[in-house]
């Protein structure tokens, strides 16, 4: 299956509000908490009535269980690749694998609903980053299982140290009690112990890892009288650009609206595609790419974020991205690019062109950088449900997923890896090797979320400040005065 019209687990993508009432019913139940007295029962919340499922010390002489059910989303973590290491579980384990595949939208509630109620149906679920913080306490901490070696039959520790370390620490590893926390060192080879030494556990398994990444058309790139012409009219060589002051020159060298093309795109439509646009730019100009700091305060409204803004609505208004831009997002611009409208575009995934694009081929790069390199990113990761009959079993069913074997054999239908050793082992000769080469070094530096348990609505009022400078409705000062005024407001009624 080749993805091309799906972003970063997107992180929040098409489910942008849905998931916004429970979030708040979280918020609200947790905040609820009293003790009626001394010795009194602490007030049932969500949050704590989770914890009944309780973490015990694994039993590596817990029954089999004929089946393993987890619940999983569509093509947003490359279910498909996933799907395909079924027959391989079963014969290894003997264990049925159940998987429930549900799109964004009703993924999100559907994990929501299944906390909720404390439901032990499903042994494992799919987590996006945008919704760990309000559900780690859901999940089974996973340290104690990662350290018994019992478990981890010829994988001591579940080799969590392979894995590329900010995307494990930004995915996985949390402190329950205070989930907008961050591990102190991202960039320090994972280990088990010295996350719990730092008052930290891992929460899952990384298994889909997204970055945003630049796609060029190689071929016109490298044609003979576009080269000629782009020097006889800068003075220079035309070459993937690097900067963003390049970046838009570029983009208005290949508007040629003779040949039904156009330099760029943006993802300027009111969703998370436009937040995690403005927000990898906001971190190249030296801001807070996270757009909130951890003591739940919004860093976007600074000069870096205004001045980030007024560049991509510039980009926006300049007529060198296809008409509509304003309402885009990342499966049309996807679109955009794959039926040859554009020269280059932003996305999370191998792309492909149409048929009808002849002769057309495609490179991969970092996106440019300003003072520094900040693409978005974020990754899916498997979690045990903390309610589970079956954590031991469940635990050696996500261990066994996201082992680079298995990661590098879903690489043949295009899973983003998240280990270290998965990226380095893909061969020159496969297909997608230019991809995942850039994928890998651009995952070294992404720039995750703020950890925030309403980060859909923080990111919803982002969204809408981004649309309104695009589409000219406010000015980028303006338009992030208004977003950072209401993100506050949210912010304090979630109790940062």
């Amino acid at each position: 299956m080749k993805i091309i019209q799906v972003g970063l687990g997107a992180w929040g993508a098409r489910g942008i509000r849905k998931g916004s009432e429970m979030i708040r019913s979280l918020e609200r139940i947790k905040r609820s908490r009293v003790v009626a007295g001394l010795g009194a029962a602490l007030t049932v919340t969500l949050l704590a009535t989770a914890c009944t499922g309780g973490s015990s010390a694994p039993n590596t002489a817990a029954a089999k269980p004929t089946e393993l059910r987890m619940l999983y989303t569509t093509d947003e973590a490359n279910s498909a690749a996933v799907a395909s290491l079924v027959p391989q579980f079963k014969e290894k384990f003997g264990i049925d694998l159940k998987i429930d595949n549900q799109p964004y939208d009703a993924l999100q509630q559907k994990v929501f609903s299944e906390f909720a109620s404390s439901s032990s149906y499903y042994d494992i679920v799919v987590v996006d980053t945008p919704w760990a913080p309000a559900l780690v306490q859901n999940l089974e901490p996973l340290s104690q299982y990662i350290q018994n070696d019992a478990l981890n039959p010829g994988t001591p520790q579940s080799n969590v140290g392979d894995f590329i370390p900010k995307v494990f620490y930004d995915t996985a590893v949390y402190n329950a009690d205070s989930p907008i926390k961050r591990y102190p060192d991202p960039t320090a080879k994972p280990d088990v112990s010295a996350i719990k030494n730092a008052g930290f556990d891992v929460y899952g398994m990384p298994i889909q890892s997204n970055v945003a990444v630049m796609a060029y058309r190689s071929d016109l790139f490298n044609d003979p009288t576009q080269k000629a012409n782009f020097k006889a009219k800068y003075g220079k060589d035309l070459t993937v650009p690097k900067t963003w002051d390049d970046y838009a020159q570029v983009a208005g060298f290949f508007t040629q609206p003779d040949k039904k093309l156009y330099g760029t795109t943006v993802m300027a439509g009111v969703g998370d595609w436009a937040t995690d646009d403005f927000k990898t730019l906001l971190a190249s100009y030296g801001g807070d790419g996270t757009l909130a700091d951890e003591s739940g305060k919004p860093a976007f409204n600074t000069p870096e974020g205004v001045e980030a803004l007024d560049y991509y609505a510039k980009l926006a208004q300049s007529g060198h991205v296809p008409p509509g831009s304003t309402s885009a997002d990342w499966g049309t611009t996807a679109e955009s690019f794959g039926s040859g409208l554009t020269a280059m575009t932003i996305n999370y995934h191998d792309l492909k062109l149409a048929d009808n694009v002849k002769g057309g081929t495609i490179g991969y790069a970092p996106v440019p950088t300003g003072k520094a390199a900040g693409p978005h990113f974020g990754t899916w990761m498997l979690s045990l449900n903390k309610n589970s009959k079956n954590k031991e079993w469940a635990y050696q069913a996500i261990s066994w997923l996201t082992a680079a074997e298995q990661q590098t054999t879903m690489t043949a239908k295009s899973l983003h890896p998240s280990r270290a050793s998965v990226f380095a082992g893909i061969k020159s000769d496969n297909p997608l090797a230019p991809f995942y080469d850039t994928l890998g070094k651009s995952l070294a530096e992404g720039v995750g979320r703020a950890r925030l348990t309403n980060y859909t609505e923080v990111s919803h009022e982002v969204a809408v400040a981004v649309n309104n400078a695009a589409t000219g409705a406010s000015s980028p000062s303006d338009a992030l005065k208004s977003a950072s005024d209401k993100v506050s407001a949210l912010l304090k009624s979630a109790g940062y």
